[in-house]
């Protein structure tokens, strides 16, 4: 099972960072600090060489593996959650900084040998961070990330890592710009991944503000209907317990369950687990209070087919009227859930 927003049934490379990597902030963090930067607005070296060197570093800093690497290295213990997320910052911040530098490389060098590379290399590290393995756009850059992509695209139509990058991108865009992209992305001429993830997304966000079908038996036997659980605002959470991001957000999600179910939160697990055993022992072991979706389909299980599910985790929200609010709730989850509760 891949993760933390990676399409499944991609490459294993793509585990790395959610299982592994890590603090490897110690090895790298502090050599890149001053360079990964959100501001768009680098300050590039006088001369091609050096300018050159500092876009090869950014790349380096942007690099999942790498800083797996680096991390093993020194480190024995299990990544903490504040690891992975300062990581993920980390070689976010990395892979935004290649596209800056480059872009001012080629406002300062227009005529470098170079000018090519630079955009080879650019779009292996946004496929790599973006589109491969799904790691969050920043909100803030989003529209820099689109203008790029199509600037890249215009040349390079033919290039499918592009098409999986933009689509990635257009989940941090506003809803309706989304929309746009998706609708875009859908068509016949965009390459099969990029279009069946584009499809799915598109479909899932017709679905906001409208009553969604969940009705199971569940893996303790309890019945779960969501039409029975109007009046309450019910977290739908996508997940396995082989998604290492999964796991991690579990301490989370149990004290927000504790927290709010008095007011009128319910949450409900929908597993893409393959082993039903393994799922019970974790269940039990963790204690998890809520009730799971089991199908031994695991990953193409019914629910997540109709959902168009293609990585965890995912978080949903549907409010006390039945309707599906949020489709990103993992972000920003307690707040969005007390503006739920409050209405």
């Amino acid at each position: 099972m891949k993760c933390s927003m990676v399409t499944i049934g991609r490459p294993n490379f793509r585990r790395i960072l959610n299982e592994e990597i890590s603090a490897a902030k110690r090895a790298i963090f502090a050599s890149f600090v001053g360079m990964l930067l959100f501001s768009p607005y680098i300050v590039l070296a006088d001369d091609e060489d050096s300018a050159l060197a500092a876009i090869k570093q950014a790349i380096q800093a942007a690099d999942p593996e790498r800083a797996k690497k680096a991390f093993e290295k020194d480190h024995q213990n299990p990544p903490s959650k504040k690891e992975v997320e300062e990581m993920v910052a980390t070689i976010v911040n990395a892979a935004i900084s290649v596209m800056d530098q480059t872009a001012e490389f080629e406002k300062h060098f227009p005529q470098s040998k170079e000018v090519a590379a630079n955009r080879d290399s650019l779009i292996e590290t946004l496929f790599k961070v973006f589109g491969g393995m799904g790691l969050p756009v920043p909100k803030n850059r989003a529209a820099d990330l689109e203008t790029c992509t199509r600037n890249l695209l215009h040349n390079r139509s033919d290039d499918i890592r592009l098409y999986m990058i933009l689509c990635r991108v257009a989940a941090a865009l506003p809803i309706v710009r989304q929309q746009a992209i998706y609708e875009e992305l859908g068509n016949e001429s965009t390459p099969g991944p990029a279009r069946g993830m584009a499809l799915a997304a598109l479909r899932n966000i017709e679905r906001l503000g409208l009553p969604i079908d969940l009705n199971f038996t569940a893996l303790d036997g309890r019945h779960v209907s969501l039409a029975e659980l109007k009046g309450k605002v019910v977290l739908v959470d996508f997940w396995a317990t082989t998604c290492s991001p999964c796991v991690r957000d579990l301490p989370d999600l149990k004290q927000l369950y504790t927290k709010y179910k008095p007011q009128g939160l319910e949450i409900v697990g929908i597993s893409l687990d393959s082993n039903k055993e393994a799922l019970i022992r974790f269940v039990e072991k963790e204690k998890i209070p809520w009730p799971q979706y089991y199908d031994p389909a695991g990953e193409t299980n019914r629910l997540a087919q109709t959902y168009g599910i293609v990585g965890i985790p995912i978080v949903w929200l549907v409010d006390r009227h039945g309707l599906l609010r949020q489709l990103n709730a993992r972000q920003d989850q307690e707040q969005k859930v007390e503006v739920l509760l409050k209405e």
